[in-house]
């Protein structure tokens, strides 16, 4: 079945998109969320759900460095009684790794996918101005499979001591030796590791790594919206039109079978948040302009005719 939307051609005005709703309101939903704009912004999120995996699978992993970190410093930790304790840990820091990782790949191949369609200029400068260490990306990439070969030993927990802070630090490192005993890695890779620092820091990479991708990813997402807004700007506006008829329904029902003697202060905190209730509180009780406030800060302005707002009026009249 066709959608009375599809058969209209753009732009779609309210009166229009009512028209769609009346119909069907899930189909009016459909095709909005179908137009070029709609579309786009799906891909713009989704890329957006990529990077906050990311993050969150860095974040996880970092956390658990530190309290992999703090239980490590007590010399007991080690102990053979203690072995499976230590195991435990330690397949937790792998797994946390491979996630991260794992995540990153996933992430890199998303971005690149996304450039493909959606260009954007200047995107290969500030690429490389952001992530400007030769072979981090494919160092970073053949960790998760190194990963699967590492056996952690306590030898990879550096402990130093500030005697004059009292700050006890430990560090998880690897170092150019064991990564070089496994011969997975790319020429690319191999030329990071050869930068690197006899002793590399796995938190401190991946803290600055996702400084990095924090600022990329900004700037990135800033330049599509520039390109882009023009196309992006009428499905925003379908679909403001669109919740707002939506909610103007919903409104008519929710108040058509309120009771009479309904307190309307009662539900307040169920839509407003506690800044709204205290500058609708600050209008005088019950009056009109605090109805109008309300319908304001609801978002309902545009959308709330008198027939409407007469109903919240005698929600909110004085009683008797």
């Amino acid at each position: 079945m066709i959608r009375y939307l599809n058969t209209v051609p753009h732009p779609w005005s309210r009166e229009i998109i009512e028209h769609a709703i009346s119909d069907s309101f899930q189909d009016a939903k459909k095709s909005i969320e179908e137009t070029a704009g709609g579309k786009l912004w799906r891909t713009v999120q989704d890329l957006d759900d990529s990077i906050r995996i990311f993050h969150e699978s860095t974040t996880e992993l970092l956390d658990e460095i530190c309290l992999f970190g703090d239980r490590s410093k007590n010399p007991t930790f080690w102990h053979r009684a203690n072995v499976n304790e230590v195991e435990i840990h330690t397949r937790v820091v792998k797994k946390k790794l491979f996630y991260c990782t794992s995540s990153l790949m996933a992430l890199v191949d998303h971005a690149r996918r996304f450039y493909k369609a959606t260009p954007v200029c200047g995107y290969t400068d500030q690429l490389k101005a952001a992530f400007s260490s030769p072979g981090l990306h494919d160092f970073l990439q053949g960790l998760r499979n190194y990963n699967t070969h590492w056996r952690i030993a306590q030898a990879n927990w550096i402990i130093r001591h500030d005697f004059k802070s009292g700050v006890r630090v430990a560090q998880f490192t690897v170092t150019k030796p064991e990564l070089l005993a496994w011969d997975g890695w790319s020429a690319k890779a191999k030329v990071f590791i050869d930068s690197a620092p006899d002793a590399i820091d796995i938190y401190g990479l991946f803290f600055e790594y996702r400084k990095h991708v924090q600022h990329f990813y900004a700037w990135h997402k800033g330049a599509v919206l520039e390109k882009y807004g023009q196309d992006i700007q009428p499905y925003f506006e379908y679909k403001r039109l669109y919740e707002g008829i939506m909610k103007k329904c919903t409104w008519n029902l929710i108040i058509a079978n309120a009771p009479k003697t309904v307190n309307p202060y009662q539900y307040l905190d169920q839509y407003l948040t506690t800044l709204q209730i205290e500058r609708l509180l600050a209008f005088k009780h019950r009056s009109d302009g605090q109805v109008d406030a309300l319908i304001q800060m609801l978002g309902m302005e545009e959308f709330c005719d008198e027939f409407l707002r007469e109903k919240v009026l005698a929600l909110f009249r004085p009683l008797t």
